[in-house]
């Protein structure tokens, strides 16, 4: 059997995908003869792949402006195409709606194309292959499309978080005859599935609950026991992480308990990093500090976590889907402070953590901050508790393991 992973940069280092595929890949190997990869954007330095494993960069060498243009042109007046267009109007009439048509059109016919061309020249029979998108996006519409010509193809798909939840992003075009066409729709989290069930009830023998996961660190982080209460966050600096609002939390809990030293160490890369650590130093009174050193890779920042005291991992995001840096963190027994949104409030619980409401203000994270810095038994607690959820629900060898044998029944049908 054949698996081809259409992704958006992995088996690249540019995005933050090989955090997840880097674990699930060689147990995939386990169950498949031949894996290929296929990436959209292969920008970066190529990691090192279990033996066996195919790497096909030429698929992005199609996604060129004339191309796409042809593309999007034989595919605009589809039946299905001029039926969603009139769905929406007149709201599809917008420019940004018109160039995710363009995109995705474009795109989907492109990745359809090159899907057929590649099953002919490899001179393999379609019952033999599935087609699996890491994101629920234009790639899958093409792999979906090319069961026109060849039924006993399988595909599948993730889903994740905006390639997901359309009320938080700007809707995808062809939703449900997307899903139309696909053989397994695996979203990453329950609320994930949950949502599809809602949203598009049609089709609810597709979905699966598939979660991610992160390995064993093998070790456990410590808590403080110089007096000194640390916060440690990991993500890309950008709007929706809303770290302008953690840092104001913290600095009002600096100021709400001037005898109590807060240590704040942000993990994660950005255009706004320099700007960030300007505005803490603005903001944090003597008694708070920051520290941002940007990305860091998953084997540098669990070591981290296992050599240097953390009370707990905080996360204030305005959406998430299943955020890999909090498996990260519950897997060395750190507990964890979140949002209410998405997949936060699967990942953390009353064991584990706690959680703010969707929109908190500054002086609620700040309230957060200092009942756990006053609740140490209770922060012990919650630590062994993160250790365990980890184990029950995102350990990557179990998670991975159960992802594959759905594949291979889905294969065989």
């Amino acid at each position: 059997m054949i698996l081809l992973i259409f992704t958006n940069t992995y088996p690249y280092d540019a995005t933050g995908e090989q955090n997840f595929l880097a674990e699930e890949i060689p147990i995939l190997v386990r169950y498949f003869d031949r894996i290929i990869l296929v990436p959209q954007k292969p920008q970066g330095q190529l990691l090192p792949l279990p033996k066996g494993v195919e790497v096909r960069p030429d698929f992005s060498r199609r996604f060129t402006l004339s191309r796409q243009i042809l593309a999007f042109a034989s595919s605009l007046f589809l039946h299905e195409v001029i039926l969603d267009f009139r769905s929406r109007l007149p709201r599809s009439l917008s420019i940004d709606n018109l160039k995710k048509m363009f995109f995705f059109l474009s795109g989907a016919r492109l990745a359809q194309k090159w899907f057929i061309h590649w099953l002919r020249e490899a001179g393999c029979s379609p019952q033999e292959v599935i087609g699996y998108t890491y994101w629920f996006t234009e790639i899958t519409m093409g792999l979906g499309w090319s069961k026109l010509e060849f039924p006993n193809l399988r595909i599948v798909s993730r889903a994740h978080g905006y390639d997901l939840y359309e009320e938080l992003y700007k809707p995808w075009p062809l939703r449900p005859q997307s899903i139309s066409l696909l053989d397994g729709l695996f979203a990453d989290s329950d609320i994930g599935t949950k949502y599809l069930q809602e949203k598009y009830p049609q089709f609810r023998d597709k979905y699966v609950t598939a979660l991610l996961g992160v390995p064993d660190p093998r070790g456990i982080s410590k808590p403080s026991s110089d007096g000194v209460f640390r916060i440690v966050s990991c993500s890309m600096i950008n709007p929706i992480k809303r770290l302008g609002l953690l840092c104001d939390g913290i600095a009002a809990a600096a100021r709400k308990r001037s005898h109590q030293k807060f240590e704040w160490i942000h993990f994660g890369g950005g255009e706004e990093r320099q700007s960030l650590s300007q505005y803490a130093s603005q903001k944090f009174p003597p008694n708070a500090v920051g520290h941002f050193p940007g990305y860091q890779s998953r084997q540098h920042l669990i070591r981290f976590y296992l050599e240097n005291p953390v009370d707990v991992f905080a996360n204030v995001s305005s959406t998430e889907g299943t955020p890999v840096s909090v498996m990260e963190a519950i897997s060395c027994g750190i507990p964890v402070m979140a949002t209410a949104v998405g997949g936060n409030v699967e990942i953390v619980r009353e064991k584990n953590g706690w959680l703010l409401s969707k929109d908190p203000t500054p002086d609620e994270i700040a309230d957060m901050l200092l009942y756990i810095c006053d609740h140490r038994e209770e922060a012990l607690l919650k630590r062994a508790g993160s250790r365990e959820l980890w184990q029950e629900r995102y350990n990557a060898e179990i998670n991975f393991e159960t992802f594959a044998q759905k594949l291979i029944e889905i294969r065989k049908r």
